[in-house]
């Protein structure tokens, strides 16, 4: 399979990362510049701020607004797949992302909602 290389914002896909960020502007972006997604390729892909999961990174950042991301956009978390996500934070363990960032408040993160490591 040959490597693909995704916009973070918009899910475009190119073949190189030079072909990614030099294939015009992007509307989602705050840059309007094509950005590179840093994760791994994955069967499925989460919004890191509401847990929110689709089968590709275009589907997930196309799939409307997210009320808990700064930009109002599903973003793409970039860690692999995993039985635990911890916190970054505080150190407390869900199953899943949707219900680690649901689990409240966390009082040592600066926006006060639990985010997961990677």
């Amino acid at each position: 399979m040959a490597d693909k290389y995704y916009c973070k914002w918009c899910g475009l896909d190119r073949s190189s990362i030079s072909s990614l960020v030099n294939a015009g502007s992007c509307s989602k972006s705050p840059s309007k510049k094509h950005e590179a997604y840093d994760g791994p390729e994955q069967t499925k892909y989460f919004c890191e701020y509401c847990g929110l999961d689709r089968s590709s990174i275009s589907s997930l950042v196309n799939a409307g607004s997210c009320s808990k991301s700064p930009t109002k956009s599903h973003q793409p978390y970039s860690g692999s797949q995993k039985t635990k996500y911890l916190c970054k934070y505080c150190g407390l363990d869900r199953s899943s992302i949707s219900s680690l960032v649901n689990a409240g408040s966390c009082s040592k993160s600066p926006t006060k909602t639990h985010s997961p490591s990677r």
